[in-house]
């Protein structure tokens, strides 16, 4: 008779949960639901049927683990503590017996797996709580627990930290029964090693979001395009330095030649026509002014500061470039690298630094050639416009 009473209390107990759920826990728990919760217990009930745990041993550890989770409803941390309280509460409404509600209490405070178990009941329940992780639908149902997770915390979790979660949870369980150890090990050893898969993946995209590699290659190839074009534009600024160099060097060896030869040949300047010496002088500062700023151009112009790691971090200097890792020490420097390479997003800014300095040198170098080059065209048509009013201008006092 005392058997029947008590199965019949279990089932009320079980209502009262049932209940208790729908009413009071927060719709935000999408794993520690009654599903779960009808889940831990038929895990109980296989446990202690393995184990074969009598009556009323049963009875308390199935009463435990019926209100194990009920503290949630008041908080989400330390809830065996209310746990406790609620199941106390209820069973002595039950006349339950004050040794018996102490068991219950008991293991209830003992259900997680920061505090060790004392005795074959404390085992089947934190046992029985931790099986979810060795269930073939395990990475399914998991994710349950992180929707719940962020409603709690009302935050979202990125995919890697979800994932070293996850991992942890993982690698530090620990089943104490020889039923959950025989059927639940092998599955969470394939479980980590797909877990650690997962993790691996996650820290890449992890890598790929931060450093814009999300977008597909397409961050290596702005980078890479953006230097190739800062190289080739260089080159060509060189170029068009090179050749008016060249040109204006040409035509100002062959004034100088043309008027030392004169003077050589007549031993002095002569005044007679000194009205045509006009073309040619303006020809001549004009050619001297614009190889000057074409020199200027293609002097090589390097930016040289000291840097420290703190630049690299403010992203106010770049290591990348020799005009500033030249005054370093090699050890220095390879630290510097290093720290770069730990850091992608890091890596990416300096170069965007180093891209944005070798811009304002471009810069330089076409505002001397666009000067040059403007030098040269003026130079020419002055020196054609005063030739032809100097040859207008003779050929009047001439007639």
């Amino acid at each position: 008779m005392a058997d029947k009473k008590t199965q019949i209390q279990l089932g009320e107990i079980e209502t009262h949960i049932k209940n208790f759920y729908r009413d009071v826990m927060p719709n935000a728990y999408k794993f520690h639901n009654f599903t779960y919760l009808g889940s831990v217990i038929k895990q109980v009930e296989k446990m202690a049927d393995a184990l074969k745990i009598a009556s009323p041993e049963i009875e308390i550890l199935t009463a435990a683990n019926w209100f194990r989770y009920a503290g949630m409803a008041h908080q989400y941390e330390d809830y065996e503590l209310k746990s406790a309280d609620l199941a106390a509460a209820y069973l002595n409404n039950q006349n339950w017996e004050k040794s018996h509600i102490d068991q219950v209490k008991k293991i209830i405070l003992n259900s997680t797996g920061a505090n060790k178990p004392t005795n074959t009941l404390e085992e089947i329940t934190q046992d029985a709580g931790s099986a979810y992780l060795g269930k073939s639908k395990f990475f399914d149902n998991v994710s349950f627990l992180k929707i719940e997770l962020e409603n709690i915390q009302d935050n979202s979790i990125g995919n890697k930290e979800w994932n070293n979660i996850i991992y942890d949870k993982l690698s530090n369980s620990h089943f104490y029964t020889t039923y959950a150890n025989k059927k639940y090990q092998k599955r969470i050893a394939a479980h980590l090693s797909t877990q650690r898969k997962n993790l691996k993946k996650a820290k890449r995209d992890d890598i790929r979001k931060r450093t814009g590699k999300e977008f597909g290659r397409g961050i290596d190839t702005l980078y890479r395009s953006t230097y190739r074009n800062h190289i080739n534009l260089s080159s060509i600024a060189d170029g068009k330095a090179n050749m008016m160099i060249s040109i204006n060097t040409i035509i100002l060896s062959a004034i100088v030649t043309l008027l030392g030869t004169s003077i050589t040949l007549t031993g002095k300047v002569s005044f007679d026509h000194f009205r045509f010496f006009l073309p040619i002088l303006i020809l001549l500062v004009a050619v001297l002014g614009s190889a000057i700023f074409a020199i200027l151009s293609a002097n090589p112009q390097v930016t040289s500061s000291d840097i420290e790691k703190k630049d690299l971090v403010k992203r106010t200097k770049s290591v990348l470039f020799f005009g500033n890792f030249i005054h370093m020490e090699q050890q220095e420097f390879v630290e510097n690298i290093g720290f770069l390479k730990k850091n992608e997003k890091l890596l990416y800014d300096n170069m965007a630094v180093d891209i944005y300095e070798l811009g304002h040198v471009l810069s330089t170098k076409y505002k001397m050639i666009k000067i040059s080059y403007n030098i040269f065209m003026a130079g020419l048509i002055l020196c054609v416009a005063a030739f032809l009013i100097v040859l207008g201008y003779s050929q009047y006092i001439a007639n």
